[in-house]
């Protein structure tokens, strides 16, 4: 299968964004559905974003576009994971850890539950992907400009971001906006390549 290219602007940059359909077929079809359709262009909280973990994002800024992918009917069967599972694999003899900084996976709670929230690697991470089905990356994060972008993101709020369910009544809404003036956002996403 071809991969692709896509593009994402942010408050704080671009992302360019390598599509595997190859690493993960069922979740990067997802992801660029979602990009044809300018689901991205709601404004997208970057909502969980935890210094030297990762960042969570999905739901919509406008919260109609969120029933698309709410509930089990909507949430996609996982992909096989093409990385090594468990303990022993965290890293390899190189010291490489599992799950590189820049990688994007699902967002789940469970076997099959990915829906339209996403995780990226803000850090190599051996921890991710070792075993939770969810968690095999179908994309990730390319050139010197989106890991500046990366490093960019706001992570102060950590664990204490806007709570996901009112993300979903509210979306990007102006209350949110002023009770967390410094999270970002993604804006935008564009198809640029595929081969």
């Amino acid at each position: 299968k071809a991969i692709s290219l896509v593009t994402c602007e942010t408050t704080v940059g671009l992302l360019h964004i390598v599509v595997h359909p190859s690493w993960a077929p069922l979740g990067a079809e997802r992801f660029l559905q979602m990009v044809e359709t300018k689901y991205f262009s709601s404004k997208v909280a970057l909502m969980r974003c935890v210094k030297g973990f990762l960042c969570q994002f999905g739901i919509a800024g406008i919260p109609q576009y969120n029933k698309s992918y709410n509930g089990r009917k909507h949430s996609l069967q996982d992909d096989k994971n093409w990385l090594p599972e468990g303990p022993t694999h965290r890293t390899n003899e190189l010291g490489v850890k599992r799950f590189s900084k820049g990688y994007l996976a699902y967002a789940g709670g469970g076997k099959n539950s990915r829906s339209n929230q996403f995780i990226v690697a803000l850090k190599d991470n051996e921890r991710l992907g070792g075993g939770s089905p969810w968690e095999v990356p179908w994309g990730e994060v390319v050139g010197k400009e989106s890991f500046t972008t990366l490093d960019k993101i706001y992570t102060g709020y950590g664990e204490k971001g806007p709570p996901q369910g009112r993300l979903s009544r509210e979306g990007s809404s102006d209350s949110i906006q002023k009770e967390f003036p410094r999270l970002d956002y993604i804006l935008g996403c564009t198809l640029v390549d595929s081969r």
